[in-house]
């Protein structure tokens, strides 16, 4: 398992793939590419396969929420 704390890396169709495995949905590419670069995204691997997913929505200063993707 390799896990990756603010994964840059990580691109949308990737993390639409994983997600559709989590959430059926006709998710827009450009959009969640948007709201990829807004959050800090900590990532679990498993032989490059990704099976996890925890993004952190801050503020800045006071406040974070975490969602968390897994299965």
């Amino acid at each position: 398992m390799e896990y990756k704390v603010d994964d840059k890396e990580l691109n949308a169709s990737t993390f639409l793939s994983f997600v559709n495995q989590v959430w059926q949905g006709d998710y827009d590419i450009e959009r969640t590419k948007e709201a990829l670069s807004k959050t800090l995204n900590i990532t679990a691997y498993d032989d490059k396969v990704l099976v996890g997913c925890l993004r952190i929505l801050s503020d800045g200063y006071y406040f974070g929420t975490i969602l968390y993707f897994g299965s």
